[in-house]
């Protein structure tokens, strides 16, 4: 079953316009395979959804501000569970697998459910190891907004992910700025 539902996850993932979340979703797992080499079939399909039809739901359809931000980010969790809960459904998976899979895409309980915190330590090395450098390339925050994306990366994340994030090598400019982001 979780073969034919890796395979409609990426046939979904691969008509993402931007033509990036089917990697996204293979770098999910990879950090997975690295946090939890023992993971379970729920865990890999919630890392494999993590940016799982994101571009249904442009950014740009809320407010240019931090409150805009958040509920952008919390309808988007919402909509990625409900999502791949279909996929899921379709499959023959039933409903109290598919309930645990869209907890942990739609971070329900974060820090409170293991399961739902491995998901979210995964999302937050991606973006330390594959995305902050080219992020931080395309806007000019300064280096103060910098060290607080960080802050609130690193404040998502638990100690053992904290510690893989220590083994990442980054391009300088990144490192330097974790580096006065955790002192």
């Amino acid at each position: 079953m979780i073969e034919e539902a890796v395979k409609k996850i990426e046939e979904v993932l691969q008509t993402d316009p931007k033509k990036e979340a089917l990697n996204y979703s293979h770098q999910c797992f990879q950090w997975l395979g690295k946090l939890e080499p023992s993971y379970s079939e729920a865990q890999e399909l919630a890392a494999r959804c993590q940016h799982f039809r994101r571009w249904d739901i442009p950014r740009s359809d809320y407010a240019m501000d931090k409150k805009g931000y958040y509920q952008w980010r919390i309808k988007l969790y919402s909509y990625q569970a409900e999502k791949a809960a279909e996929i899921l459904s379709e499959v023959g998976y039933d409903e109290s697998f598919i309930d645990e899979v869209k907890g942990m895409i739609s971070k329900k309980d974060l820090r409170k459910n293991t399961n739902t915190q491995l998901i979210e330590d995964v999302a937050c090395l991606v973006f330390l190891e594959h995305h902050i450098y080219s992020f931080a390339k395309t806007k000019s925050y300064s280096e103060d907004k910098w060290i607080k994306i960080i802050q609130k990366t690193w404040s998502k994340m638990s100690t053992k992910a904290h510690k893989f994030a220590l083994e990442i090598n980054y391009p300088a400019p990144i490192l330097s700025l974790i580096q006065k982001a955790l002192a």
